[in-house]
C-alpha cells in the first residue's frame, strides 16, 4: 500500500504506491454512487449552507438572499469550501456532490497513512470509510458539513500519531472552521496524544494561525464570530420533551431501523474506549489505543457538552458521536489478528450490510433523508420556491418556520432570524438576558460591532404552514410533515401598516 524510506531511523516517511492509490479511487466511486442515491434528498439546512456558498462564489456576498447580510453559516470552512467548487460548476447540488466526494477520499488517504503509523491492518480505511458511508443519518446530512468534519477528525488522528504538532494545529484549526463546537473534540485529542502535548505551543500557534483571520474578519465585518445559529438554537425548546441528552430516542420511536443502524457503530465504540480505559489502570496506552482514547474521548466531551447545553435533538449534532464511535471500533478491530479478526470484520460487515438495507429501503434515489424532521421534501420545497419566485412579486416574504430550500430556489428576499439581522437581534438581547453574567458578558463582547438599531425588514406576504389541510387554490402548496404528515403552506399577504 505505501513505500517507507528511512533518512531518520527514529522516524519514517510514507508516501502512496500505485497499489495504494487504489483505495481513495475505489472509495471516490463509492462517494460518488452514495452521492447520486442521497442528492435529490438534501435537507433544509443544507440549503442554507448552499444559499450561503452561492452567495459568495458568484457574488461575494456573505448572506443566505441576495441583498441582505447574515452571520447564520454554522460552517465557514464548509460555505467557503463550496463557494469556490460553485463558482466553478455554478450548481449548488454539484458542488455538494464535488466536496462530499472529495472528503471521504481525503479522509480515505489519511487512513492508510494511519494505518501505517500505528502498525495497523491496510483494511483500516476500508473498514472505517465503509461504516460512515452507509450510516443512515450520516448519509441524512449530505450537504451539511459531518463528511468534511469525518475527514479533518481523521486527519486529527493522523498528524497526531505522526508526531507532527505542527501541522495538527493546522488541521486542529480547519476542524474548527468546520464547526466550532468541535473545539472541544480538537481539546482533547490534543492532551491525550502525547507528541502533541508535549509540544502543545506549537500546535495551538498554527492552529490560532488558521482561525484568527477568520474570526477578526467576522467580528468586525458580520458583526460576531460565533454565527447566529448560537443565538437562534439555544432559545428553542425541547421537542416534545426531547433534547439532546435523549434525541436518539425521538429517532428510535420515529425511524427506528435508520436510528438502530446510526447508532449502533456507536455503542460499539463506547465499548472499546471503556476497555481501554480500564486497561490503563494496569498498563499504558500504546499509540493504536491513544488514538482511540483521543477521538472516543473527544466525542463524549462533545455529547455531554451539548447535553449540558440543552439543546435540541437536530439529528445532524450527533454527527460527532457517530464518527468517534465508528473510528473507535473501526481502529480497534484493524489492531485484532486472525480469528478474533474474521470475526470481528464480519460484525463490521453485518452492520454495513444492515445499514445499506435502511439505506437502500428509502427508495432509489431518496426522494427524503431518512433520517430528519423536515416540513416537506426537497422536492416540494424546490417547487414551491420556484413558484414563489413568480409569486412573491417583489415583495420581502417571511418564511413559513424553514427557509432554506425555499429562499434557495426562489433567489427572493425570504426572511426570517437567518437570514433577517434585524430579526434575529431580538433574539439576541432575550438570550443575553437568560445567559447570566458571565454568559451575557461574552455574547455582548462577541456582538460588541454589530449594529443594534438595525431594524426587522419590513414583509409584504408571509408564508403561513397548516397541518392536516390539502392545497384548495392558488398560492398553496402540498408538503408533508415528517411527524404530522400531509398538509400545506399557504401564501397570504400582509396588510400595508
Amino acid at each position: 500500500m505505501t513505500v517507507t524510506t528511512a533518512a531518520d531511523p527514529a522516524r519514517s516517511v510514507t508516501r502512496p504506491s500505485v497499489a495504494g492509490l487504489g483505495v481513495p479511487a475505489a472509495a471516490a466511486v463509492a462517494a460518488t454512487a452514495v452521492f447520486l442515491l442521497v442528492h435529490d434528498a438534501l435537507i433544509d439546512d443544507s440549503y442554507i449552507t448552499m444559499g450561503y456558498a452561492r452567495n459568495v462564489g458568484l457574488h461575494l456576498h456573505w448572506g443566505l438572499i441576495p441583498d441582505q447580510v447574515a452571520n447564520s453559516a454554522t460552517s465557514p470552512l464548509n460555505v467557503l469550501l463550496l463557494a469556490v467548487v460553485t463558482a466553478v460548476v455554478r450548481d449548488g447540488v454539484i458542488a455538494v456532490g464535488v466536496l462530499f466526494v472529495a472528503s471521504v477520499v481525503v479522509a480515505t488517504r489519511w487512513l492508510q497513512t494511519l494505518a501505517v503509523e500505528l502498525e495497523l491492518s491496510r483494511w483500516l480505511p476500508v473498514l472505517a470509510v465503509g461504516l460512515l458511508l452507509v450510516n443512515p443519518l450520516l448519509l441524512s446530512t449530505v450537504g451539511l458539513e459531518p463528511y468534511l468534519c469525518s475527514a479533518l477528525l481523521i486527519g486529527l488522528l493522523r498528524y497526531g500519531a505522526a508526531a507532527r504538532p505542527a501541522v495538527f494545529g493546522v488541521v486542529a484549526g480547519l476542524t474548527v472552521l468546520a464547526r466550532p463546537d468541535l473545539g472541544v473534540v480538537v481539546a482533547v485529542a490534543s492532551l491525550v496524544l502525547p507528541e502533541v502535548r508535549r509540544r502543545l505551543h506549537v500546535a495551538i500557534a498554527t492552529a490560532l494561525a488558521v482561525v484568527l483571520p477568520w474570526c477578526v474578519f467576522s467580528w468586525i465585518a458580520l458583526g460576531s464570530v460565533m454565527p447566529d445559529t448560537v443565538v437562534i438554537k439555544s432559545g428553542e425548546a425541547t421537542w416534545s420533551g426531547f433534547g439532546f441528552s435523549n434525541g436518539p430516542l425521538l429517532y428510535l420511536n420515529s425511524v427506528p431501523p435508520a436510528a438502530v443502524m446510526s447508532f449502533l457503530p456507536v455503542v460499539v465504540g463506547l465499548l472499546v474506549l471503556l476497555g481501554l480505559l480500564a486497561v490503563r489502570v494496569t498498563r499504558r496506552w500504546a499509540p493504536w489505543q491513544q488514538a482511540i482514547v483521543a477521538i472516543g474521548l473527544g466525542a463524549v466531551a462533545h455529547y455531554a457538552a451539548y447535553s449540558a447545553l440543552h439543546t435540541p435533538p437536530y439529528h445532524w449534532y450527533y454527527a460527532p458521536m457517530i464518527i468517534g464511535g465508528t473510528l473507535c471500533a473501526a481502529l480497534a478491530v484493524a489492531r485484532l489478528r486472525g480469528g478474533f479478526a474474521l470475526a470481528a470484520a464480519g460484525i463490521a460487515a453485518g452492520l454495513a450490510i444492515g445499514a445499506i438495507v435502511v439505506d437502500l429501503g428509502n427508495g432509489l434515489p431518496w426522494q427524503r433523508a431518512v433520517v430528519q424532521t423536515n416540513w416537506a421534501s426537497a422536492t416540494q420545497y424546490q417547487e414551491l420556491g420556484t413558484e414563489l419566485a413568480v409569486a412573491a412579486r417583489g415583495r420581502t416574504v417571511e418564511s413559513p418556520g424553514e427557509i432554506g430550500t425555499i429562499a434557495y430556489y426562489c433567489q427572493c428576499a425570504v426572511v426570517d432570524k437567518f437570514s433577517d439581522r434585524g430579526r434575529m437581534i431580538g433574539a439576541l438581547g432575550e438570550t443575553e438576558a437568560r445567559s447570566g453574567r458571565i454568559g451575557g458578558f461574552l455574547l455582548r463582547l462577541d456582538h460588541r460591532n454589530l449594529d443594534r438599531s438595525v431594524q426587522p425588514r419590513p414583509a409584504g406576504a408571509r408564508l403561513v404552514y397548516e397541518p392536516h389541510q390539502a392545497p384548495a387554490g392558488p398560492l398553496q402548496w402540498p408538503v408533508t410533515h415528517w411527524a404530522d404528515g400531509p398538509g400545506r403552506i399557504v401564501l397570504e399577504s400582509i396588510p400595508a401598516r
